[in-house]
C-alpha cells in the first residue's frame, strides 16, 4: 500500500515539474457518500457478519496542474473521518452470548489523486482518481448481565484504497470556477486482527455513490 502511495505521489509531482509552465489551479471541494459497509467478524470460531448504511459529507483542498486537454491534481483531506459507535448485541447463546460488542472506527491520512479529462469545449469531463486511506479502530465488549468490561482491543492500523470515477461540469464565474459531479466509488477490503488475538475483522466500503461541489481558482 505504502509503495503505491509513494508512486502515485511521485508521479503526479514529476508531472508537475515537467508541465512547469502549465496552468494551475486549486480550491476546496465538499463531497457526499452514501454506501455500504460490510463487516464478517472471526472471534474464536464463532463468525458474524453485519452490514450498515453509511452517508457522510466531508470536505478537502486540491491542487491541480491544466496540461490542456486533461488536468492531474492532488486531493488532500486534513480531517479525520469517524464513524461514531456502532453496537453489535451478541444472544446467541454459546460463550459470548448476552455479550455488546462496541466499535469506533476512525479513517485518517486521507489523499487522492486524480485525473480529469475534458470532454471539448463543452465545460463537461471525466474524472478518475485512486484514493488512499489509514484506518484504526477499537473495540470493547461488555456483559449485558453483569455489566462488566471484559476487554478493549485495539487494531493496528490499515491502509486501503479506494477507486472513484465520476462525470462533470465545470463553469467560470470571473476570478473563480465551480465543478459539479457525480459519480461512484469502491474500497479495497481491509484484514486486521485485533490486539487481543481473539478477533479476525474483514472490512469493506462498497456499492458508493458519490457527489461533489468545487469551487476554485486559476493561478
Amino acid at each position: 500500500m505504502k509503495k503505491i502511495q509513494t508512486i502515485l505521489i511521485s508521479l503526479l509531482f514529476a508531472g508537475f515539474s515537467t508541465f512547469s509552465y502549465a496552468d494551475g489551479k486549486m480550491g476546496l471541494t465538499i463531497t457526499g457518500l452514501d454506501a455500504t459497509g460490510k463487516a464478517d467478524e472471526m472471534t474464536r470460531g464463532v463468525e458474524q457478519t453485519r452490514s450498515e448504511d453509511i452517508q457522510g459529507v466531508f470536505a478537502t483542498f486540491f491542487i491541480e496542474k491544466d496540461l490542456g486537454p486533461m488536468s492531474v491534481g492532488l486531493d488532500i483531506n486534513p480531517m479525520d473521518i469517524a464513524s461514531g459507535s456502532v453496537t453489535n448485541v451478541r444472544s446467541g447463546g454459546g460463550a459470548f452470548n448476552n455479550q455488546t460488542n462496541t466499535a469506533e472506527v476512525e479513517i485518517n491520512d486521507n489523499i487522492g489523486l486524480y485525473g480529469i479529462m475534458n470532454l471539448g469545449d463543452t465545460g463537461a469531463y471525466v474524472k478518475a482518481m485512486v484514493s488512499s486511506h489509514n484506518m484504526e479502530a477499537t473495540t470493547t465488549i461488555m456483559n449485558k448481565t453483569t455489566t462488566d468490561t471484559q476487554t478493549n482491543s485495539t487494531y493496528p492500523s490499515e491502509r486501503f484504497l479506494g477507486g472513484h470515477i465520476s462525470i462533470g461540469v465545470e463553469r467560470d464565474l470571473g476570478d473563480v470556477f465551480i465543478r459539479g459531479e457525480a459519480g461512484l466509488s469502491e474500497y479495497e477490503k481491509v484484514v486486521s486482527k485485533s490486539s487481543s488475538g481473539n478477533t479476525t475483522v474483514e472490512a469493506q466500503i462498497e456499492n458508493g455513490v458519490h457527489a461533489r461541489i468545487s469551487i476554485g481558482r486559476a493561478f
